[in-house]
């Protein structure tokens, strides 16, 4: 038995235990006598509702910002906040974000909602995912295991299966996020950065901290409205950067995306807004910079942008740093799509928080 093979079943032995089960029946006592409301209608929001459902406990619908109709894959409904007042004012609510926890605890505290009836998903023994859910990824992550040759991405691809499935704290690395040492990323004086994700402008100005100032230019992408007008905001009178108000993806196109997440903001087929899509090869084929580090934090769409970019990938041979969190899968689908192009690269994987956001796959020369 493989390593990797090892330690999972040594994690699925604990999701079976009498502990776990228990842990399990504490939680449907916690919410026992009021609805519950899952706040966040997304990934993990859908995630937390099937696994709920397994566990025996039954959520009455979803709020989010997005609401009407019925969540497509588990059929209950989604109200806006404003109806969830109306309706489920004596609730418990799950929130069901990380990132924009406590921007909604504090929606919900001034809307009248008492704090002892908000949860937080990351508090409670609720795992992102079931052993049924990531089953059809345990030989993607076993090839993955075998891949990476530090102990370091080793360690991280492991720790994620536990804080899938085992609602597990990870272990952050102690390098600078998309700039870390010792992943092999190391910075000229000459450097072209791509930042795909651009939010508010925090990573540019990480970037400059990082270069000192001496680089050669730097390109933001961001698809949102507030993050966008942020960004100019905050990198007004910067000299060498270029922020352009389009999505990353395999070509160029319109596309619908969520609009107000904020950091989440993403590109979906049933987004609020629309939005222009181009490709890395398309942006940069007729500009004499090119790209020396690409970044993408993209919601998602981190496989389809480096799809949009294998001729800058294959001709320029980029530092990359991609984040590798969005999708369970992103952990062996973005470094075999990258293995595929036969560029050469050294791979490795490093991760900046507690929790399953923030794991970064590097790849670097």
């Amino acid at each position: 038995m493989s390593k990797f093979r090892e330690r999972f079943s040594h994690i699925r032995a604990q999701c079976e235990s009498a502990a776990f089960r228990s842990d399990i029946r504490h939680l449907r006592d916690k919410f026992h006598g009021s609805p519950l409301v899952l706040y966040g209608a997304g990934d993990l929001g859908a995630r937390t509702a099937k696994w709920l459902f397994r566990s025996g406990i039954h959520p009455v619908c979803f709020c989010d910002r997005s609401g009407g109709g019925l969540h497509r894959e588990t059929a209950l409904p989604i109200m806006s906040p404003k109806d969830l007042l109306s309706h489920y004012k004596g609730a418990n609510i799950l929130v069901c974000s990380i990132a924009h926890a406590h921007d909604i605890r504090q929606n919900l505290l001034l809307s009248g909602i008492s704090e002892e009836r908000i949860f937080f998903v990351e508090n409670l023994p609720i795992p992102a995912m079931t052993i049924e859910d990531f089953l059809p990824h345990v030989e993607g992550y076993e090839w993955a295991y075998h891949f990476f040759a530090d102990d370091i991405s080793k360690e991280i691809i492991c720790n994620r299966v536990e804080g899938y499935l085992l609602s597990a704290p990870l272990r952050p690395s102690q390098g600078v996020e998309y700039f870390d040492r010792s992943a092999g990323v190391v910075l000229g004086s000459e450097e072209v950065f791509v930042d795909g994700g651009m939010f508010d402008g925090d990573t540019a100005m990480a970037f400059v901290r990082q270069t000192k100032g001496i680089f050669r230019h730097y390109y933001g992408f961001e698809i949102d409205d507030t993050n966008y007008e942020k960004a100019v905001q905050n990198l007004a009178g910067m000299e060498h950067m270029t922020l352009v108000q389009k999505g990353l993806w395999s070509g160029e196109a319109e596309r619908h995306y969520h609009t107000n997440l904020l950091a989440s903001s993403k590109l979906s087929e049933s987004g609020d807004g629309m939005i222009q899509v181009t490709s890395l090869d398309h942006f940069f084929a007729d500009l004499p910079d090119q790209p020396t580090l690409i970044k993408l934090d993209i919601e998602g769409a981190e496989k389809e942008a480096l799809l949009g970019a294998e001729n800058v990938i294959k001709s320029i041979r980029p530092k990359l740093a991609i984040c590798a969190y969005h999708k369970p899968e992103d952990i062996y689908s973005l470094p075999q799509l990258l293995t595929s192009y036969e560029v050469g690269y050294q791979f490795a994987l490093r991760h900046y928080s507690d929790n399953l956001l923030d794991t970064v796959l590097y790849a670097v020369q």
